[in-house]
């Protein structure tokens, strides 16, 4: 079943949207890269290529049903930052536009009758509840033990992130 016209928009806004989110972590990547960083710009640039991933995602089920993939001007990331609880911060506030956004495109395909889309929305769906729930969990742990004021948690959490999968 080809996509209807207003879903085949929605579905490309959000690939563009996935593209923007790996946009931006890269430029928190390369802000913690600057500051000396390393544990904390791998985990963002590791994060960077999920969401590229993300909008491949996109593109190829707009191509498998026929749609037609449109490709938007990306705006400019920030790229400094105050504070390393700033930089998360954001990225979740990323995270809940784009959870709002898919949770948007999964009821307009639920009125629409479209199964196909609603069953590809779901592992997005999914996706979203696990991220929101990471930044959630490192927001906890930047705040609890006060990252951005003491040096040996710092080095710390810098550590455990460029370890992490």
């Amino acid at each position: 079943m080809k996509l209807s016209k207003d879903l085949e928009k929605e579905l490309n806004r959000q690939l563009n949207m996935e593209l923007e989110a790996a946009y931006q972590y890269q430029a928190m990547a390369a802000h913690f890269e600057y500051i000396g960083l390393d544990g904390f710009a791998k985990w963002m640039n590791g994060h960077a290529a999920e969401e590229r991933e993300h909008a491949q995602k996109f593109y190829d089920y707009i191509l498998l049903r026929g749609g037609k993939v449109t490709l938007e001007a990306l705006d400019t990331p920030k790229g400094t930052f105050a504070t390393i609880l700033e930089v998360f911060n954001d990225a979740m506030d990323h995270e809940k536009a784009v959870t709002a956004s898919i949770e948007g495109i999964y009821a307009l395909a639920r009125s629409l009758n479209d199964f196909g889309a609603e069953n590809f929305l779901n592992w997005f769906v999914t996706e979203q509840e696990e991220e929101e729930d990471l930044f959630d969990t490192i927001i906890t742990k930047l705040n609890l033990f006060k990252v951005d004021e003491n040096t040996a948690a710092l080095y710390e959490f810098d550590e455990a992130l460029g370890k992490a999968e």
